[in-house]
């Protein structure tokens, strides 16, 4: 009778081995197959990049937003227009938690009859502003002011990783 309770063992161990197994395969195949390959797709298999989009709204009375996003790689700066994203954000209670309307930049910029000048910085040349207290704050002048480095390119630039796509609205 021992020799049937090692192997009763040896089988709970070996069901419990494949049940975590597939625990883990499941949820990682399905990522694969929810999560297509479109991005790879569009940037002919080269991956995507990392940029940061900034939204300078200070001239039409706006705020300034902010976002890391990814785009195909060898992406013009344009695209940025149609991945960025800018969500609700002037809602109080409730509302807020349950809204979760977003529409494109472009979308956006359109629907408020705006226009946009469009400017890429190479990676790192950023630095903070700060108002005359020493707060972060953020002006017109000091956003275009915060790049130490001058544009290399507009809409058309061809964007790196990590770059900085700096998007000016105006009316």
């Amino acid at each position: 009778m021992t020799n049937a309770a090692f192997g009763k063992k040896v089988l709970a161990i070996a069901v419990l081995a494949c049940l975590c197994a597939a625990l883990i395969a499941v949820p990682a195949y399905g990522f694969y197959y929810v999560h297509d390959d479109s991005v790879s797709d569009s940037s002919d298999g080269l991956g995507s990049y990392e940029v940061f989009m900034v939204v300078d709204e200070t001239a039409v009375g706006g705020d300034v937003h902010s976002d890391l996003m990814f785009v195909p790689a060898g992406s013009t700066a344009d695209v940025v227009l149609d991945e960025g994203i800018i969500s609700s954000e002037n809602q109080n209670g409730l509302d807020a938690i349950h809204n979760y309307d977003v529409q494109s930049v472009a979308d956006y910029l359109a629907a408020n009859g705006y226009n946009a000048e469009i400017s890429v910085y190479p990676t790192g040349e950023q630095q903070a502003y700060k108002d005359a207290e020493g707060a972060y704050a953020a002006t017109s002048q000091n956003v275009s002011e915060a790049y130490t480095a001058p544009a290399k390119g507009d809409g058309s630039t061809v964007l790196d990783r990590y770059d900085n796509v700096v998007i000016t609205v105006t009316k």
